[in-house]
């Protein structure tokens, strides 16, 4: 093909047709830059298709990773509230002045135990890495950035660092009282009836039991948000693969 016009163009200067020559030249340049043009419009087509094929990846990664956590903070929640139920049956025995049971001890060995949040964020952080811009839906951007940047930082930072903290300031009374027993999750006082009189103990018990009923009230506003999320991100994909 380019040995084809440059013999055009040499029997043209050979005929000494120069205007003609002038015009096929600036035809020939303007079909180089259309060629140019249509090349270049044909890379970005692709290197933005591979973008938005990219994108919808992420977000099916994202989605994945919110299913996997709602299933582990449901877990996490039926397990703290157990031991609610577990802590109140202490609180009524010594409201009711009963004396010990063996079947406190389960109740006794939960004292500090509790599930702390573990959200999977290996999608969210890959999608910080290649850029938050490559989710064109801003709503849905939005949406992602506020649960993991803002909802699981109030779980950390509001109740599970709070349950820490009561830990921590119950620990001494609690080693002092308390002893364990067959395991971890079996334990039981010195000294029941001693316990029992024990103003520090029962407002250690009911701080724990208040953190714990703010805790499972947050995880549950947090999972809400999460099945939110899920089903933006499933409606995304759908609208995205149809018109694909």
């Amino acid at each position: 093909m380019i040995k084809f016009f440059r013999n055009i163009r040499q029997q043209m200067l050979r005929e000494n047709k120069l205007s003609k020559y002038l015009l096929y030249a600036i035809g020939e340049i303007v079909l180089v830059v259309i060629g140019i043009l249509i090349a270049l419009s044909i890379n970005n087509w692709n290197e933005n298709r591979k973008l938005q094929q990219e994108e919808l990846n992420l977000l099916l990664e994202v989605k994945t990773n919110l299913e996997v956590t709602v299933n582990n903070f449901e877990k996490d929640t039926v397990f703290n509230f157990n031991t609610i139920q577990e802590f109140r049956k202490i609180e009524e025995y010594i409201d009711k002045g009963l004396p010990y049971d063996a079947g406190l001890d389960k109740a006794f060995g939960m004292i500090g135990d509790w599930k702390s949040p573990y959200p999977i964020t290996t999608a969210y952080a890959t999608l910080k890495t290649k850029g938050l811009d490559i989710i064109i839906n801003p709503i849905l951007r939005n949406g992602i950035v506020h649960l993991y940047e803002y909802e699981f930082t109030v779980l950390y930072n509001d109740y599970d660092k709070g349950e820490w903290a009561i830990l921590e300031t119950a620990k001494p009374f609690l080693n002092k009282h308390l002893r364990i027993k067959n395991s971890m999750q079996s334990a039981g006082p010195n000294d029941f009836e001693n316990l029992k009189l024990q103003i520090e103990f029962s407002n250690i018990l009911g701080n724990i039991i208040g953190q714990r009923e703010f805790g499972i009230k947050t995880y549950g506003e947090i999972m809400a948000s999460m099945k939110d999320l899920i089903e933006q991100i499933d409606n995304e994909l759908n609208s995205r693969n149809h018109n694909n």
